[in-house]
């Protein structure tokens, strides 16, 4: 004998139903309408725009399911949110943002406040990857370049900036403190390469843990990059390593007179930005320390013609360097990819300025040519670079300064950047 369903049961099983196509329809309801407005997402930007279009070409291809793929997955409605409510259970649960450890740019959640980009861990958990004699051919290289700036009358220092998770080990997550090590890195063969060979070189690593019981922002909570505290130092002690190449006058170390605590920087808030949560016990903003710097001696004018080249430390160096006031110019060349600027009388490294280039926008190649211009009338190059990127062997910057001022057949033994994503084996 057959129950007919009562009235009740249907309903529910109506309602349910409901429900689920509801939920199912809300997002292209909501990415139709634009209502509710969805939750914006700091550090996302989609790789496609309008929805594709589809041709018999893309069709047979299989091209069109991709692109469709990829553009739902990024402009479906109510993104955001689900986006939001994905990490907070994440970070809720079991302290993590991100499901993927080992991707170098994944967010990794350390002692609250503190926050870590993984390249930091990855590098300090990997082995060392430059074999000694690259290195040593690295360092010979970077001597090499030394003497050629020297004979055109340019200073040249090499600054080591530093690797967050080795100057702050107790902040890192618990799985972590005991296994990131110096010894992992090829930072350590890198300084003592460079030494052996003679090139003027500041270790911020060395410093900045020595430093580090003296001051609250070297490198700040949110950040990857050392503060602007932080890189003021480092400047006021790379002053001397250039002083005692003696080819310019001698530089005044200037001191520093009081330290205003304001609004942090986008670059000390670059990973606070990418929480993406609803609450937190690290997205409260945390004020930045900016120091302010003793006016040059009377009668003294500024005498550095300055050019930067190396990795993203190099923008808050260039503020430093524009708040000693020893700098009439200051090029910065982003990974001799992207020119930039600094007017020393008004510098902040919240809004660095493109340098005109002929293409107008910034974007520089690695020839002669712009080499020739970045270098014109500067008496000083600083060299930045942190412990993860030793590996890219200058961005070739050294083979350029041997075309330029040396033998450009022997440009071509210098060694060659590293092109391996970096592996890490966790064991247990």
């Amino acid at each position: 004998m057959t129950t007919t369903p009562s009235i009740s049961r249907r309903c529910v099983c109506g309602v349910l139903v409901s429900l689920a196509a509801a939920l199912f329809l809300f997002p292209f309801f909501q990415h139709a309408a634009h209502w509710p407005a969805d939750k914006q997402l700091s550090g996302f930007t989609p790789r496609t725009g309008a929805f594709p279009a589809l041709t018999p070409q893309t069709w047979l291809d299989g091209s069109f399911a991709k692109t469709v793929d990829l553009w739902a997955s990024e402009h479906v409605g109510v993104r955001g949110w689900l986006v939001a409510l994905n990490r907070q259970i994440r970070y809720s649960c079991f302290g993590q943002v991100e499901p993927a450890p080992l991707r170098k740019r994944a967010l990794v959640i350390g002692k609250a406040p503190v926050l870590y980009e993984n390249i930091l861990l990855l590098d300090a958990l990997r082995p060392p990857q430059i074999p000694p004699e690259k290195m040593d051919l690295f360092a010979a290289r970077l001597r090499r370049t030394q003497d050629l700036l020297r004979e055109q009358g340019k200073a040249f220092v090499v600054v080591l900036a530093p690797n967050k998770a080795l100057v702050y080990p107790e902040t890192l997550p618990a799985w972590a403190r005991k296994r990131v090590s110096e010894t992992n890195t090829d930072s350590r063969a890198f300084i003592e390469a460079l030494r052996r060979h003679d090139v003027p070189l500041l270790d911020t690593m060395a410093l900045f843990r020595e430093l580090r019981p003296q001051y609250d922002d070297l490198v700040p909570p949110h950040a990857i990059h050392w503060g602007h505290q932080g890189a003021w130092i480092a400047w006021q002690h790379a002053i001397p390593l250039i002083n005692r190449q003696g080819l310019l006058p001698e530089l005044p170390v200037p001191e520093t007179v009081d330290v205003v605590m304001d609004k942090p920087s986008s670059m000390n808030r670059e990973l606070r930005d990418q929480l993406n949560l609803f609450f937190s016990d690290h997205g409260d903003l945390i004020p930045s320390a900016y120091p302010v710097v003793d006016p040059l001696p009377a009668g003294m004018e500024p005498m550095l013609n300055a050019l930067v080249v190396g990795d993203s430390f190099g923008f808050t160096l260039v503020d430093a360097m524009a708040r000693s006031r020893l700098c009439t110019v200051i090029h910065f060349w982003f990974y001799m990819l992207r020119g930039k600027g600094a007017d020393p009388g008004s510098f902040d490294s919240r809004a660095v300025r493109s340098l005109p280039t002929p293409s107008g926008n910034g974007i520089m190649s690695r020839n002669i040519e712009n080499g020739q211009r970045m270098l014109k009338d500067k008496n000083l190059v600083v060299f930045v670079i942190t412990t993860f990127n030793i590996d890219k062997f200058s961005w070739g910057f050294d083979r350029l300064v041997e075309q330029l001022y040396g033998n450009p057949d022997a440009a071509a033994s210098a060694p060659a950047e590293f092109d391996e994503e970096i592996e890490v084996n966790l064991g247990d």
